[in-house]
């Protein structure tokens, strides 16, 4: 269960961390693409560096992360311009929603993920609790037709993907050792960080970031590898079903920022938030109840 706290808490720490980018003049894009590139090489130094991908890269799951990564950046900015145009409650319920796809995925193609009635009912539960955690009072730019409901969309697609996948590939039958799991989470961040480069060099041009930047970064990217490597742990680790570890996770991270929001940001929460972290506890303790008597 310890890698399942870890996670949830570095996971945490990236959102703090993020919360307090403006406060210390940080450069949102530059502060990311730095953060993927310490990650990667933090992953490829404990992974054994490229004779590893070496040994392993004619396995699918070697592409499948290094095509992941492109899709982490894209997301980030998708994410970025959502949040100005459509308002910061829409984007995160799409992005929090987005564990029914793998949820659904494994509950109805893994013969080793069986449906129970605790977790059908936590699962149905966690549709609500996290719309009415991430609930804010916000006025939203209004748009007609098909635009208003594509990004969410998008964004709600795109990250069950990226959920599916670290879960599909987390097992003993991909991750044969631990070096298999740091570079399977190196791989994709490697990706993001050249393509967040040329992203850069696009719009931005590359220059010298600040040192705020510089820090900033640095930490993102310690803790967001940190955060994967606990995730991929708890999948092999904790005795969770794959369709419960999703949810647990989610609404951990829901449950520990509304804290961190609270105690450390000086934030308030409304009533459904209250409401809803309430149902996200009840949620996860049904998880928990049902792995440990199932």
């Amino acid at each position: 269960m310890i890698y399942l706290l870890a996670s949830i808490a570095l996971s945490t720490g990236i959102f703090v961390l993020f919360q307090r980018f403006e406060h210390w003049g940080v450069h949102t894009l530059q502060a990311i693409v730095i953060n993927y590139g310490v990650a990667a090489a933090l992953g490829w130094s404990l992974c054994g560096g490229p004779s590893m991908f070496i040994e392993v890269q004619a396995a699918s799951w070697v592409w499948i992360a290094l095509a992941m990564g492109v899709l982490f950046i894209y997301l980030f900015q998708l994410i970025a311009r959502s949040t100005q145009t459509l308002g910061i409650t829409v984007t995160s319920i799409a992005s929090k929603l987005s564990m029914v796809l793998p949820v659904a995925l494994f509950l109805a193609f893994d013969p080793m993920d069986a449906l129970t009635w605790q977790k059908g009912v936590a699962i149905a539960m966690a549709v609500p609790a996290i719309v009415l955690a991430s609930w804010k009072e916000e006025s939203l730019t209004v748009q007609r037709g098909w635009k208003k409901w594509t990004v969410p969309l998008v964004i709600f697609v795109g990250s069950g993907c990226i959920d599916f996948m670290f879960a599909a590939y987390s097992g003993e039958t991909h991750m044969q050792t631990v070096a298999h799991r740091y570079l399977f989470a190196s791989l994709p961040l490697t990706t993001a960080c050249i393509a967040g480069l040329f992203w850069l060099s696009a719009i931005d041009r590359l220059r010298l970031p600040s040192r705020n930047t510089a820090m900033a970064g640095l930490g993102l990217g310690i803790i967001n590898f940190g955060s994967l490597y606990f995730l991929l742990e708890t999948y092999d680790k904790v005795s969770l079903a794959r369709s419960g570890v999703m949810p647990v996770n989610n609404l951990g991270v829901i449950l520990l920022s509304a804290a961190a929001s609270v105690l450390f940001l000086n934030e308030q929460l409304n009533r459904r938030n209250r409401w809803g972290l309430a149902l996200g506890s009840l949620v996860i303790l049904l998880l928990l109840w049902e792995s440990l008597n199932g």
